[in-house]
């Protein structure tokens, strides 16, 4: 079976030819093409003068390099791009890794292509020991809300991860059949791993032992958390599950156990702290003191009284380390899922995104503060509020309700 993998980019640097070697070093790959998001910088000049000598160490491979087809798109452009490609050119599988990948070895190609055959999956996704400070988007956001309004999709761990394989079956189903066009930015993974459970495809995750890659700032993952929150909400809404979500009819997703053993590339993840608690702390109440009518928008996405004045209590410096202790799983599950109905109610206005972000925040520091002592604790909490979430999610399920398409995968 022929197979093409997908390395969006944007201001990478030659970053993707290493991770395009790796996978051609696999023998698993008939195909690299690497999608430029339109780089601010010199990336794709580089990428250019580089690329004759990878075509050189790899002869029989077919190696290209795009540029998405729309511009001023991110991610999700670049992966879309990639998407039409791989079904124009009649590939039979389509993989994709993040082009800033320093971890990727030769060998994670044919476990996310195994994995997918054996299991008669139509995809494939890779999931990694993380930092206790990593993957706050998904710890606190898509997760919990994906077992609230998708339960069928819970088991996945990393649903924003960029490793992974497909059918092209799959991929047409993703471009020409879901309830929505594909997001060209950030969102890009809350679309595919949402619509994919939601049509009743299987899903199988595999472990690749660490990701290596450029780690940001809890304030500079602003954009990206504001726009998977937006994409989640837009799912929840596009997919009929804000007024009632069917109960699963069968399991999705099988998550194959970690091995140990596995090659292991750059210091170990589950020992990195790589982000400033304080000075984290520092920047949020800099930017709280910044916005604008905050009580007025919380209001305005349902919050009550009480809540409101909770919440301000803890944008008080004085009180925030004490008080943040009281940000559990079982109160931050009801007030996210209040902020995605509250923003789903009012059109997905902008003008909500810095509450949410700042709400977001405000959990990711106390999980940091108060429950991520260490690797086994940060994972150990990280699951106890998914279930918490999914027995939270019972209030919005109706065995009566109208399931959605089914499809096999």
């Amino acid at each position: 079976m022929s197979t093409v993998l997908v390395i969006p980019e944007k201001d990478e640097g030659t970053q993707p030819l290493f991770v395009a070697e790796q996978a051609l070093r696999s023998r698993r790959v008939d195909a690299v093409v690497i999608v430029d998001g339109w780089s601010t910088d010199e990336t794709y000049e580089r990428l250019q003068r580089s690329l004759p000598e990878l075509l050189r160490r790899f002869p029989d491979a077919s190696i290209r390099l795009l540029r998405s087809e729309l511009r001023e798109t991110g991610k999700g452009g670049a992966m879309v791009t990639g998407l039409k490609h791989a079904l124009s050119n009649g590939f039979q599988n389509v993989m994709f890794l993040d082009g800033d990948i320093s971890s990727v070895t030769p060998h994670w190609i044919p476990f996310l292509l195994q994995s997918r055959e054996e299991h008669g999956a139509a995809m494939a996704r890779g999931y990694f020991d993380r930092s206790t400070l990593d993957a706050q988007i998904t710890r606190h956001v898509t997760r919990p809300l994906m077992a609230i309004y998708f339960p069928e999709g819970h088991k996945i761990q990393q649903p924003l991860g960029g490793e992974l394989a497909l059918t092209t079956e799959l991929a047409r189903f993703l471009l020409e059949k879901s309830p929505t066009a594909p997001p060209h930015h950030w969102g890009i993974d809350t679309f595919l791993t949402v619509n994919t459970v939601a049509a009743g495809f299987s899903v199988v995750e595999v472990y690749l032992a660490q990701k290596t890659h450029k780690k940001k700032s809890l304030t500079e993952l602003r954009a990206m958390l504001v726009e998977c929150f937006d994409e989640m909400c837009k799912q929840i809404a596009f997919h009929g599950r804000f007024e009632r979500v069917p109960e699963p009819e069968r399991e999705l997703v099988t998550v194959l156990p970690a091995e140990e053993g596995l090659e292991r590339v750059g210091e170990d993840v589950r020992t990195q702290r790589y982000v400033d608690l304080d000075e984290q702390t520092e920047r949020f109440f800099t930017f709280v003191r910044g916005l604008r009518s905050p009580n007025r928008r919380l209001k305005e996405l349902g919050l009550p009284r009480e809540e409101r004045g909770w919440i301000a209590s803890l944008f008080k410096r004085e009180a925030f380390e004490e008080r943040s202790r009281e940000l559990t799983a079982e109160r931050w599950v009801p007030l996210l899922d209040r902020l995605a109905r509250g923003y789903i109610e009012r059109r997905f206005s902008p003008i909500y995104h810095d509450v949410v972000f700042a709400c977001w925040t405000l959990r990711a520091l106390a999980f940091a503060l108060h429950e991520a002592r260490d690797f086994e604790s940060a994972e150990a909490a990280t699951e106890r509020q998914v279930e918490f979430a999914l027995r939270y999610g019972t209030r919005y399920r109706s065995e009566s309700a109208s399931p959605s398409p089914v499809r096999c995968g």
